[in-house]
């Protein structure tokens, strides 16, 4: 019989027994003779992410092997279907998985099945579950210990990448923080996100910032050139909600549809800055910087401290552009997914204050 994985469901709906049974076989999940008997489909994580939908399917077996297993597809929001083609979402994501960790020193789930059609803008991926492990709040956010911990292994990770020596790392779907497709994303999201904003937004954003963002169409390809080297490969989108903690004080990593090429600042500022509550935080930010940039020295690795604070700087006022854009779905996510809007925007407004960064943008911009 031939094989039925090229032509992998569309949708939850179109998930079956048969097919999961060929895929969790091919990975070893399990073994020869096993199949899945049951299936049935519960959607998790709604108002969490943005781009895709998340399901959990329980399985019955007549065999060994997991009682649950992750699928993800792609949204079925239009502006977030256009969002994910042009900067390429899905197809770096599967990329990750299929190429990168395998062999990145970075905890993930395991994946039984990633696949992207390049023709229709498709994928799905059917991972591991470690929902048994305790899944970190981004709106309550990371405790200093935990923060901590996720940068020494996105030191460990970017070391790994470092240069771009590994040859996965140039991957066409890897874009650049420079790529014309991302100074476009943060361009039009931000103004579109900014009316959203206007209407609903509860942090009082200052004067000076309020300039940065009002002239981002034209600042962004300058402030993006400013973060792409030293170059390596960055998580792109390392946030609380995509942590997941063992009471050893371990992680696992889930989410990789930003990964990409740039300095490592950006992933930094974005865990500590809008990963990290302003009190949690408490003025720790040169702090663990440093405890990076540490980690990284271990390593062999040289990233001067003056360069990257100033990256730091600019990459805080530049992922304000993030939750702006993820505005535009006000009015299609739940009480949950405009908390954490909010919480994000209040975030971002702090950390940009608190590190003067809007100086350091100035520098840039003139």
């Amino acid at each position: 019989m031939p094989s039925i994985t090229p032509l992998f469901p569309r949708a939850a709906s179109g998930l079956t027994a048969d097919w999961l049974t060929e895929i969790l076989s091919s990975s070893g999940a399990i073994t020869a003779g096993t199949h899945v008997t049951d299936l049935r489909v519960e959607r998790i994580a709604e108002g969490v992410g943005f781009a895709s939908f998340l399901y959990r399917l329980h399985l019955g077996l007549d065999g060994a092997g997991p009682a649950t297993v992750i699928a993800k597809f792609p949204t079925d929001y239009p502006a977030y279907q256009q969002l994910a083609a042009s900067i390429r979402l899905y197809d770096r994501e599967v990329t990750f998985y299929n190429e990168v960790a395998t062999a990145a020193p970075v905890h993930t789930p395991r994946a039984h099945f990633a696949e992207f059609d390049s023709e229709n803008g498709e994928f799905l991926i059917v991972m591991e579950d470690v929902g048994a492990l305790e899944n970190a709040d981004q709106v309550a956010g990371l405790s200093i210990d935990r923060a901590r911990a996720v940068l020494a292994e996105t030191a460990r990770f970017h070391a790994w990448g470092w240069d771009t020596t590994p040859s996965v790392t140039e991957h066409p779907a890897f874009l650049s923080l420079d790529d014309a497709r991302m100074a476009g994303l943060f361009s039009a999201g931000t103004a579109a996100g900014w009316a959203v904003f206007g209407q609903h937004g509860r942090a009082a954003v200052p004067a000076d910032l309020e300039n940065v963002i009002n002239d981002y169409s034209a600042s962004a390809p300058h402030l993006l050139a400013a973060l792409t080297a030293p170059t390596t490969l960055v998580n792109g989108d390392l946030r609380a909600d995509n942590l997941f903690f063992a009471e050893d004080g371990s992680h696992v990593t889930v989410d990789f549809q930003f990964t990409g090429r740039g300095c490592g600042m950006w992933d930094v500022a974005y865990l500590v800055g809008q990963g990290m509550s302003p009190m949690e935080r408490d003025g720790r930010e040169i702090e663990l910087v440093r405890h990076y940039l540490t980690t990284l020295a271990g390593l062999g690795i040289d990233y001067p401290f003056d360069l990257a604070w100033r990256q730091f700087q600019i990459a805080t006022v530049v992922q304000i552009a993030l939750p702006l854009s993820a505005m535009m779905s006000w009015d299609n996510v739940n009480d949950r997914g405009r908390e954490l809007l909010q919480v994000l925007m209040e975030r971002s407004v702090a950390i940009i204050g608190d590190c003067d960064a809007v100086s350091a943008v100035r520098a840039v911009t003139g």
